[in-house]
């Protein structure tokens, strides 16, 4: 159903990016939206349809799911605020995807054309456009496999393009110049054409490698925004793995940082601090329309949260609280059960399956460092029993004559025995320490053989960032690395655990259902408060009328 609102402008005033318009130009652009009503449950487009429209939401919760030939996957879902029907700004004839209302739904929709036309007119709408252009097309590219599936993605933005256009510039350039050098030298030579032929194309094959490995590496920076999370991710094939990441809602303030090349060229450092520190990300391209952005999703968590809180006490008061509760519990253990670690039948899962690098216990999940680490303790108390072992067959064999035979059986014995409890001591050392993530605690416990035992614990409702990162080429290799997780002033680490995104993706998935759980009990509570009072009210109320009559 189309409606028309009493003052389009001042609707577009809450939505970005026309925020970030006078309200002249609010006035200007606002014949072009209608305001349209869908009922829970109506399709609003379905993949394979003509793409004409761009739909901004005003209240309401939409699923947009991306089709694919075996299974449509889900891209999240979107609430107030949120676009959607990217495809018109892409260029599409039609529609990749397919948007459902999951409950009554308000939205302002714009067509196409006219919306490319605004956006010609106003840089920002054009900055903000081209963004919401990259954020499509990354997003049914890349799959983020440590993003819940309902969580729905808002930004992804690399560094700006005329870094990676630099570098491949440069790189290629030299090696261009030295190729043309080495070939000029082959054709003029007659002695030497074959060699420095040869070291010509080496030399571009060189060349072409390194400028397609920069490519890789610019395109594997991103700074991603959710509707529930800002995450800073980079990747430098071969060396470095890193994903550091804040919740919405522990977000301080954001700032903007920009050179005067910056501001020529449209580029600068978008800062988000935290409570315990901050995430950057230098060289984005727009930075102060991310910076508007990321402010109106920080105030907007705010607000969904109040008002979210204040729907969950309405459910609970009027007998609704169950149901809510169901699908809430039920949302969880999807989170949850979607990061298993061993899922495919590589070398390095049956390996972490034998070593039970990840055991599940009840509520909790146990992990244990790498087996490589286990290797490198045992490796010395290892290497020695093999010694003695030789030593042995050596002298079964007829060599080391000129020592007595039974000092060799004696010594190598005595030495087995202690090689032998060196190394269970050692692999109980690796052994004995775990990190351990319950439903509303991360336990680190650190416990010597026969010594000391240190177990530290934080609760999760406390996270403030959780980060993890690969570092060298054993760690990329073999697929492990060191979770960070800052709680308050301390800073927990699960250090050389196996998969380390799917420990982080686990933690923050915890730290979610931690949240949901604590606000639970809090309406419980606020609720309990209010049947009491009328209890008391009724009691008062009896009493009165006991004293009249």
């Amino acid at each position: 159903m189309i409606v028309n609102p009493a003052d389009p402008s001042e609707i577009l005033k809450t939505l970005f990016p026309f925020s970030m318009l006078n309200d002249e130009d609010l006035q200007r652009i606002a014949p072009f939206f209608e305001q349209i009503h869908f009922p829970a449950g109506a399709t609003v487009y379905s993949d394979g349809y003509p793409a004409k429209d761009l739909f901004f939401i005003l209240s309401g919760k939409v699923k947009l799911l991306y089709h694919q030939a075996k299974e449509d996957r889900m891209l999240g879902v979107l609430g107030t605020g949120d676009h959607f029907g990217e495809e018109v700004l892409t260029g599409s004839v039609t529609h990749q995807t397919r948007a459902v209302c999951l409950s009554a739904v308000s939205v302002l929709r714009i067509k196409g054309n006219k919306a490319r036309a605004i956006a010609d007119a106003w840089p920002v709408l054009h900055a903000a456009f081209a963004l919401f252009q990259r954020t499509y097309q990354l997003t049914v590219t890349q799959k983020l496999p440590w993003r819940a599936p309902e969580e729905a993605v808002e930004l992804i933005s690399r560094r700006h393009p005329f870094f990676l256009f630099m570098r491949v510039f440069l790189i290629g350039g030299a090696f261009l110049v030295g190729f043309s050098f080495l070939l000029f030298s082959a054709l003029a030579s007659i002695n030497y054409f074959v060699p420095l032929l040869i070291l010509s194309l080496l030399e571009l094959m060189v060349g072409t490698i390194i400028c397609a490995w920069s490519g890789l590496e610019w395109g594997n920076d991103s700074f991603i925004l959710t509707r529930e999370r800002v995450c800073v991710q980079k990747k430098l094939i071969g060396f470095y793995e890193s994903r550091h990441e804040s919740p919405v809602n522990a977000v301080l303030s954001v700032g903007v940082d920009t050179s005067l090349l910056g501001r020529l060229l449209g580029f600068g450092t978008v800062t988000v601090r935290t409570y315990t520190g901050d995430l950057q990300f230098k060289r984005l391209p727009y930075p102060y329309v991310i910076y508007e952005l990321l402010e109106m999703r920080r105030e907007a968590e705010a607000l969904e949260s109040a008002q979210a809180e204040k729907q969950e006490i309405r459910e609970a008061l009027t007998g609704k609280a169950d149901r809510a509760t169901g699908r809430k519990s039920t949302s969880s253990v999807n989170s949850g059960t979607q990061n298993q670690v061993e899922r495919s039948g590589s070398f390095s899962n049956f390996m972490a399956r034998f070593f039970s690098l990840r055991t599940e216990k009840e509520d909790s999940v146990v992990y244990r460092t790498h087996w490589w680490i286990m290797l490198k303790k045992t490796a010395l108390p290892g290497f020695f029993l093999f010694v003695v072992i030789l030593a042995v067959l050596a002298r079964l064999l007829g060599f080391l004559s000129i020592i007595p035979e039974v000092v060799v059986y004696v010594g190598a014995l005595v030495l087995a025995v202690a090689c032998w409890g060196w190394w269970i001591y050692q692999y109980q050392d690796w052994q004995n320490d775990v990190y351990i993530i319950t439903d509303d605690q991360l336990i680190d416990v650190y416990k010597k053989p026969l010594g000391m035992d240190d177990r530290r614990s934080a609760p999760v409702k406390n996270i403030q960032t959780v980060e993890f990162e690969r570092k060298g080429l054993i760690n990329l290799l073999l697929n492990f690395g060191t979770v960070k997780i800052k709680i308050g002033n301390e800073e927990f680490t699960f250090d050389n655990v196996y998969q380390p995104s799917e420990v982080q993706a686990e933690i923050y998935a915890r730290y979610r259902a931690t949240l949901e759980t604590a606000k639970k009990n809090e309406q419980q509570k606020f609720v309990e408060w209010i049947k009491t009072y009328e209890e008391i009210q009724k009691e008062n109320q009896r009493a009165n009328e006991d004293e009249n009559g």
